[in-house]
């Protein structure tokens, strides 16, 4: 199956896609689609930038990886770095991602395998493509979402709401921390100019 008839698959009918995805057989066709999904993203949001001006493309949960690549006269150079350093850099997130993933789905009861969490992650780079347009970016950062949670489904054999905690944790847990770390800071801040004033 080419990246096309792969991508509408992944697209339209996830739940289909994911139940006859198989869990193993290697790396390379899963991770070439995320490569190509990444290029394209990045390809596309580099000529928009150009096209309108910096800061015009909205949505994704890569978008963070690409503030301050693109400046309002970005070159042909430029352009062209961004193409290759893209999917590189997406591709060292997804196995990040994958084992992060992994570890939380076992201790979730999952019965999957690495090897299955990386294709489901990779499969679902899919909405990169849309995720160049301006305020659709950020459907398509949620749809990218329910695909985690319906591959994480069928991979690990849970149940769709374990799936979904396995896939939301990571966010809760990083959003858990930093209001630690600012409360922390604030305390801290509040004792010393204490000291300092009183």
């Amino acid at each position: 199956m080419g990246y096309i008839e792969t991508w509408k698959e992944v697209m339209q009918r996830p739940s289909d896609f994911y139940r006859g995805m198989p869990k193993t057989g290697g790396y390379t066709d899963p991770l070439t689609f995320a490569a190509i999904s990444f290029i394209i993203y990045a390809l596309l949001a580099a000529l928009l930038t150009v096209l309108f001006g910096s800061g015009t493309h909205m949505g994704g949960m890569y978008d963070g990886m690409y503030e301050g690549m693109y400046g309002r006269e970005l070159g042909f150079f430029a352009i062209l770095m961004t193409v290759i350093i893209t999917p590189i850099a997406g591709i060292i997130s997804l196995f990040i991602e994958a084992a992060i993933l992994y570890i939380i789905y076992k201790i979730l009861g999952g019965v999957g395998s690495y090897e299955g969490t990386v294709r489901f992650i990779s499969y679902a780079t899919a909405v990169m493509v849309l995720s160049w347009i301006p305020i659709i970016g950020w459907i398509a950062g949620i749809y990218e979402i329910y695909l985690y949670i319906v591959g994480g489904m069928y991979v690990h054999g849970v149940s769709m709401a374990r799936s979904a905690i396995a896939v939301l944790l990571p966010t809760l847990l990083v959003i858990l921390l930093i209001a630690i770390v600012m409360a922390w800071l604030f305390a801290f801040s509040g004792l010393f100019f204490s000291r300092i004033f009183f």
